[in-house]
C-alpha cells in the first residue's frame, strides 16, 4: 500500500522548505502537508497505479514537485505532465548512454574526442541538415560514449527555432523556450523513443 498522500506532501514541503528557504512571519516553522506550499496533485509518471507522484505549486511561477526517486522540482515552463513524462523517459535513456557534455574535458579519457572535436562534429550535423552557411548556437551538446553518437539542441539564428539534431535521427523542432536546455533535450529524446527512432 502506498504512502499516505498527506505524508507525501509533508515530505515534499520539507524538501521545498530547504530548497527555497521560505521564511515565516513567526520565525522558525516546520513544514506541514500544506505549508510552505499548497501542493495540488497533478498526475502520475511512474508506471502502474498508485498515488500521484507529480504535484504543482506556486512560487513566482508554477512549479512541479516530484517524488520520483529523489525529491526534486522543476518550473512548469509550459510543460504538461505528459511532457514531463517524456522528459523523464529521455533522461533515463540518456543516463545509460554515458553522456559527456561540451563543458566536460575529455583529457585522459581514452577514445573520447576533445571539446573542439565534439563541437566540430555537432557543427557537421547542422550543416548536413541545413547548409554550410547556416548560423546557429549550441544550447546543449552531448557525446554519447556508449554508442559513439552526438545529440545536440541548437538554435538556428535566422528562424530562432530550436532544433534537436543527432546521428541517425531527423531534425526536430522543440518548444518550451522557458525550460532549461537539458530538459528540452531530454524531452526530445523521449519523443524519439516514442516514435521508434531510438532503441529502447
Amino acid at each position: 500500500m502506498g504512502e499516505d498522500i498527506s505524508a507525501v506532501k509533508q515530505k515534499l514541503n520539507d524538501y521545498l522548505l530547504m530548497e527555497f528557504g521560505v521564511e515565516s512571519n513567526g520565525g522558525t516553522r516546520l513544514a506541514t502537508d500544506s505549508w510552505p506550499f499548497e501542493l495540488t496533485p497533478a498526475g502520475r509518471i511512474t508506471p502502474g497505479s498508485g498515488n500521484p507522484d507529480v504535484f504543482i505549486f506556486q512560487l513566482e511561477e508554477p512549479y512541479y514537485a516530484l517524488t520520483i526517486g529523489t525529491l526534486h522540482c522543476y518550473p512548469v515552463a509550459g510543460m504538461s505532465v505528459e511532457n514531463l513524462k517524456m522528459q523523464f523517459s529521455g533522461a533515463g535513456w540518456l543516463a545509460v548512454q554515458e553522456p559527456i557534455d561540451l563543458s566536460t574535458s575529455a583529457t585522459g579519457l581514452l577514445g573520447i574526442p576533445s571539446i573542439p572535436e565534439r563541437r566540430e562534429a555537432i557543427t557537421a550535423l547542422v550543416t548536413s541538415a541545413y547548409d554550410t552557411e547556416t548560423s546557429f548556437r549550441i544550447l546543449e551538446g552531448l557525446y554519447l560514449r556508449k554508442t559513439i553518437r552526438y545529440y545536440a539542441l541548437v538554435e538556428i539564428t535566422e528562424t530562432h527555432k530550436t532544433m534537436m539534431i543527432g546521428n541517425g535521427i531527423p531534425p526536430l523542432e522543440i518548444g518550451f523556450p522557458s525550460a532549461s536546455s537539458w530538459r528540452r533535450l531530454a524531452y526530445a529524446v523521449g519523443l524519439y523513443l516514442q516514435q521508434g527512432h531510438l532503441p529502447k
